[in-house]
C-alpha cells in the first residue's frame, strides 16, 4: 500500500473515531453545491449552511425559490449521490 493511502486511511479512521466524519460530509454538501447542481442553478442560489441534515439555500428571487421547491427531492438525491452518503434530509430555501 502506498504511503499516501496509509495516511489517508489513518485520517479517515481518525475522523470516524472523533465523530467528525458526518460534519465533514455535511460541509462538503455546502462547499460543493454549485458543482453538484450545475451552472444554471448555481447562478441563482447559494448554499449557506447545513444543520441537522437540513441544507439552507439562499435563492436570488421568490420565483426561483418556488421553482427549486418543486425540484427539492431531485436536489436532495443529487447531493446525496454526489457525496455517496445520505447527508441531506431536507432543503430549506430562503
Amino acid at each position: 500500500m502506498a504511503k499516501a493511502q496509509v495516511i489517508g486511511n489513518v485520517f479517515t479512521q481518525l475522523f470516524h473515531d472523533l465523530g467528525i466524519n458526518k460534519t465533514i460530509q455535511q460541509n462538503m454538501a455546502v462547499s460543493r453545491w454549485s458543482e453538484i447542481v450545475g451552472e444554471r442553478i448555481a447562478q441563482i442560489s447559494e448554499a449557506e449552511r447545513i444543520e441537522n441534515g437540513v441544507l439552507h439555500i439562499k435563492v436570488s428571487s421568490p420565483v426561483w425559490r418556488n421553482e427549486l421547491v418543486f425540484m427539492k427531492s431531485n436536489l436532495i438525491n443529487s447531493v446525496n449521490e454526489k457525496l455517496a452518503k445520505n447527508v441531506v434530509k431536507d432543503i430549506k430555501f430562503t
